[in-house]
């Protein structure tokens, strides 16, 4: 039996940094070590074009039916550091300045799932596996069962849809059914329809072969009504499909021995390097360059899910405590306009960045702590990195991080974090104290720091789950 996995993803490094789009360019050059065929298809975007000009070739032309009218595209290729990439060109639908966020984003992926589909039969690669990724792509096992399922070439390609975040679902109006030339009958019999609309990523979750999310935990969570974003009966119907696995880290771009960003490379054998970084950091957010006083960063998106309320309501008694906090970010205007005016109010000890990623590497060098308080979290890479930069994280016990994260325990010396549970403010002020006041036991800090430093984090574990996984499909 073949080993061909296409990923099937809105999002992938190096057009887009987000998590998603790490994660579908680190398992695929994973899975290849593994003797696996993985590739990838995704929208061609805007800056696809700017950065692979010359590389891409064309495949073929395809013409999708949207709205009862057919739509041209095209489907063309291109390498990216030993990984084939195929590209759904559709600059009406995808040549925009942003990836989300427009009125017709039913339509946008809707197309993108048939696009998909049609593509398959002109390509010289069969997969066995379709490997989908979040809403965007939760149709496709769905018309696989309708709308193709009288085609033999679809019938002994398998489907495996990872949640990345169940918050997001792709609900639309009911009418946007027949635009996507589905009827409405064939989402109501599967049981697909949500409260009169339709639902993207229900329907990859009932028609899926199998799924996956990011974190054992979260697989967990998302069984129950405070986690499970009114899918949960759904999620709890599918149990014996559903595998939690961590994601990894690309040890190669994230190491700060090798780190061209940073001021001076470190390892955990060898933490002066860190110090330097540390004084650069402060230098350059107007801080008092010293040594004695914690760094404490933050770098998720602006948002109340990330449990950046709890920031507002503790930063006040932050800054009555011994510590330098930057956040380098963005995201809601209201959280990016509190932020700028505490940086006013706190000028020594508080700063407020917009998200950069080189800055954001050099913050993590030089911070002590990496704050994480989220609401939910489904696996988190923000932690992963902290870590392998020696920045101890703070964090909340829920998803992601209560698989990556276990409380330091002085005593025994074990533990690479520290974590609290209740969503208040005062419990996290009081955890971050607790950080603070072992950060001055210089002890008892580097056996934190390097702890952390010292776990491998990388896809190689995580890679094998996956294959695992892909073999239990594939075998029935």
């Amino acid at each position: 039996m073949s080993r061909n996995v296409l990923f099937v993803t809105s999002q992938m490094y190096p057009f887009v940094t987000g998590t998603m789009g790490i994660f579908n360019y680190s398992l695929p050059k994973k899975l290849a070590e593994l003797g696996w065929d993985a590739r990838v298809i995704v929208p061609r975007i805007r800056n696809v074009h700017r950065e692979y000009p010359e590389q891409q070739e064309h495949i073929a032309q395809l013409f999708i039916p949207i709205g009862g009218q057919l739509y041209v595209g095209r489907v063309v290729s291109c390498q990216v550091d030993g990984i084939t990439v195929y590209l759904i060109d559709a600059p009406d639908y995808f040549g925009r300045p942003e990836l989300y966020g427009y009125e017709d984003e039913a339509e946008r992926f809707g197309f993108f799932c048939k696009a998909v589909l049609a593509a398959l039969p002109l390509l010289d690669f069969k997969p066995n596996l379709l490997h989908l990724q979040d809403w965007h792509t939760g149709l496709i096992p769905m018309l696989m069962e309708t709308k193709h399922a009288e085609d033999p070439f679809y019938r002994d390609i398998q489907t495996l849809l990872t949640i990345h975040n169940l918050g997001y679902q792709g609900i639309f109006d009911r009418e946007y059914a027949a635009l996507l030339d589905i009827a409405w009958a064939d989402w109501v019999n599967s049981g697909a329809d949500y409260y009169d609309q339709i639902n993207f990523m229900k329907a990859g979750l009932l028609h899926a072969d199998a799924i996956t999310t990011v974190s054992p935990s979260y697989a967990k969570e998302i069984a129950t009504k405070q986690y499970g974003s009114t899918l949960e009966e759904t999620i709890q119907g599918r149990s014996e499909h559903l595998y939690g696995i961590l994601c990894g880290l690309d040890l190669e771009i994230n190491d700060p021995a090798t780190d061209k960003r940073l001021i001076m490379p470190y390892d955990a054998d060898s933490l002066e390097g860190k110090a330097q970084n540390k004084a650069a950091l402060q230098h350059a957010l107007g801080f008092p360059v010293q040594a004695d006083i914690p760094v404490l960063s933050l770098f998720s998106r602006l948002k109340t899910e990330k449990g950046l309320d709890l920031v507002v309501n503790a930063l006040d008694d932050l800054m009555r405590m011994d510590v330098q906090f930057v956040i380098v970010s963005n995201g809601d205007d209201i959280y990016e306009d509190y932020f700028r005016d505490a940086a006013l109010r706190y000028p020594d000890r508080f700063a407020f960045v917009l998200y950069d990623n080189d800055f954001a590497y050099q913050a993590y060098a030089g911070s002590d702590m990496f704050l994480m308080p989220s609401g939910y979290e489904p696996c988190g890479i923000g932690q992963l990195i902290a870590l392998r930069y020696g920045a101890v994280p703070i964090v909340r016990q829920v998803g992601g991080l209560s698989d990556s994260i276990q409380p330091f325990n002085e005593q025994t010396g074990e533990g690479n974090g520290f974590v609290f549970k209740p969503y208040f403010a005062k419990v996290m002020v009081y955890t971050i104290r607790k950080a603070i006041e072992a950060f001055r036991r210089p002890d008892s800090w580097r056996t934190v720091v390097q702890n952390g430093m010292r776990e491998n984090h990388g896809w190689d574990r995580y890679t094998k789950q996956y294959a695992d996984v892909y073999e239990r499909v594939l075998n029935g």
